[in-house]
């Protein structure tokens, strides 16, 4: 016969733990002991209901039996016993009543007890039953693809933003990126680092019916599709300026205090150069709208001094007052000012020398208000090698996309019918998106969605600042947890799923004179999961927390080449027309000709 081991003796009375039971047997216990409770009450309420009968009757109440109020209750309609029909239904009332009663008390000090045995949270993951009520199993266009479980993938549908922070080399792109543009139908504009979501999706996107574009404008294939930022400038002359400003804005950001005079005098010199060639461009009927590039060439002067160049194109005879005032600011500085001003205006439009950049930026093959209109998915491509230098133009394509689709309001306009979602891989490689900072609170209600994907808090922190970051996390109501490898994201995402109570057997074993043994029940506090247990969770788990959700989901991350449901969507990449790089330079040669002061005709312009 197995003998259990004793403890070790002690000099002193010791206690010695022993963890024979977790919170959830107990809970089981809870349970157990209110399903008994139930079963018993009919038992009850039949020998208390007889008992009370017969009392009532003046018959010998001790010989009840489990089927006496039945037998009476049965024959209430007889003759002889109707003249007593009240006795025996006050009797079945008084009994049922008072074992309900009794039973209904029971289980609240039953169901309080269990409350207050988890002193230190009740937290634990969500059950299938949770998912459903939620709707995160239900299929919908605009359902965003979050993870699976049992076989079955998670989808957020409506408007709500969600974010995943995720190491790098943790499948974010196969797990998230990759599914969604294999499933999601609405419109997508999405920032392809390496365009392999392009290869890969493109052709399904297409196939359902999506108009499909791709921007590349460093690409070395030269094939890409055109975007004009300067399309978006008003056709009013009294809105014009506003809008050349916020393109300024966005070449020229804010930076140090230092720095202020130089920055508002090179969006100053950006908006004389651009007013010209728009006034221009107005007086020449049928002149194509002006580019970024040009704006360059224009500043570039004709080889004779720069100055004396300006002064002349203030004598243009189209030439507006906003614009000579723009002029007039920049002559009126010293020589040297003017040269730092020029050099610090030309510093981020000299991307434009690039002829690839140039000619993806001369036109128009999308317009960024249509995304809402009807579906389309337009990559943003870039090779890891040309993130530095096209981080500008990626930062104004996506601000000019955020701004053009939230002036209306999809109620006031009935061709907005369409979701668009910004999926933004390696958000933060673009850098600062200050309309994003400023639009996360209300751009769900234009139908604008976002999925950023960040490697960790701190990158987030890093590039928006505290105090930012956290207004975008709080606007973004469902959040996909990897398995982080920094600390302090360990520590916060342990932190966030909360805490459970578990319940433990404490044996204390007295060894002195008088020996004695007793048995109690320990609360603890412990994390639903520590730090370093989030850290170990393994490549093919994950964590999502939603708001509207009171239990964290612990779920399996998708593989999409391990799924036949997207396997079987993966076709045949669209093929883009490359760049024909001579169509800017008659655009060129029209730019330098009409800059010359010779006197303004509209005829010698046609």
């Amino acid at each position: 016969m197995a003998h259990r081991p004793r403890p070790a003796r002690n000099a002193n009375p010791a206690a010695t733990l022993n963890t024979q039971g977790e919170g959830s047997t107990l809970n089981n216990i809870h349970l157990l002991t209110a399903a008994a409770l139930t079963a018993l009450s009919p038992v009850a309420a039949a020998f208390l209901c007889g008992y009370l009968t017969l009392l009532l009757l003046g018959l010998d109440a001790g010989s009840v039996e489990f089927g006496t109020y039945y037998r009476y209750l049965g024959n209430i309609d007889h003759p002889q016993v109707q003249p007593f029909a009240w006795r025996i239904k006050t009797a079945g009332a008084i009994g049922c009543g008072l074992v309900l009663l009794t039973w209904a008390s029971l289980l609240v000090i039953l169901f309080k007890l269990r409350s207050d045995g988890n002193i230190h949270g009740r937290a634990r993951f969500a059950r299938m039953v949770d998912l459903m009520r939620t709707g995160f199993l239900k299929h919908r266009d605009d359902g965003i693809v979050v993870g699976q479980t049992r076989g079955k993938l998670l989808r957020l549908s409506g408007q709500q933003f969600a974010i995943l922070a995720a190491p790098t080399r943790s499948g974010k792109g196969v797990g998230v990126v990759i599914p969604n543009l294999l499933d999601y139908r609405e419109s997508v504009v999405v920032l392809d680092i390496k365009q392999e979501n392009f290869d890969l999706t493109s052709g399904w996107r297409r196939s359902i019916g999506h108009e499909v574009f791709l921007f590349n404008p460093f690409a070395e294939d030269r094939r890409s599709h055109r975007w004009n930022p300067m399309t978006y400038v008003s056709h009013d002359p009294a809105l014009r300026v506003s809008d050349l400003q916020a393109i300024a804005a966005m070449l020229y950001p804010d930076g140090d205090d230092k720095d202020r005079f130089w920055t508002s005098q090179a969006r100053n010199a950006f908006l004389g150069f651009a007013l010209y060639l728009f006034e221009r461009a107005d007086a020449d009927a049928g002149a194509p709208r002006p580019t970024l590039g040009e704006v360059l060439r224009l500043a570039s002067g004709d080889g004779t001094e720069l100055k004396a160049y300006i002064q002349k194109l203030t004598e243009a005879p189209f030439l507006g007052g906003q614009a000579r005032t723009a002029f007039s600011g920049l002559l009126s500085q010293a020589d040297v000012t003017f040269a730092s001003i020029i050099g610090t205006f030309r510093e981020p439009l000299n991307a434009w020398l690039n002829p690839i950049l140039d000619a993806a930026t001369s036109a128009d093959d999308f317009r960024l208000e249509d995304v809402r209109r009807r579906r389309m998915t337009i990559y943003v491509g870039i090779q890891p090698n040309k993130l530095a230098e096209s981080r500008l133009i990626v930062n104004l394509f996506f601000s000019q996309l955020i701004n053009v689709n939230t002036r209306t309001l999809p109620q006031n306009d009935p061709s907005l019918r369409h979701q668009c979602l910004l999926l933004m891989d390696e958000f933060t490689s673009i850098g600062r998106v200050d309309i994003i900072a400023k639009a996360v609170a209300y751009m769900a209600g234009y139908n604008l969605r976002l999925l950023p994907i960040i490697q960790s808090m701190a990158q987030l922190d890093a590039v928006y600042g505290k105090e930012l970051s956290r207004t975008l996390i709080t606007n973004h109501a469902l959040q996909i947890i990897y398995a982080p490898r920094e600390q302090q994201d360990a520590n916060d995402y342990s932190e966030m799923l909360g805490y459970t109570t578990i319940r433990r057997r404490a044996r204390t074993r007295s060894h002195g004179q008088g020996r004695s043994v007793s048995d109690n029940e320990v609360l603890e506090k412990r994390a639903l999961m520590l730090p370093q247990e989030l850290k170990a969770m393994g490549p093919e788990k994950e964590i999502v927390i939603y708001e509207g959700l009171a239990h964290p989901v612990l779920c399996r991350k998708i593989r999409y080449y391990r799924d036949r449901y997207f396997t079987g969507r993966l076709m045949a990449k669209v093929e883009v027309k490359p760049l024909d790089l001579e169509r800017i330079h008659p655009r060129t040669e029209f730019v330098q000709s009409r800059s010359h002061p010779a006197p303004f005709s509209p005829a010698a312009a046609d």
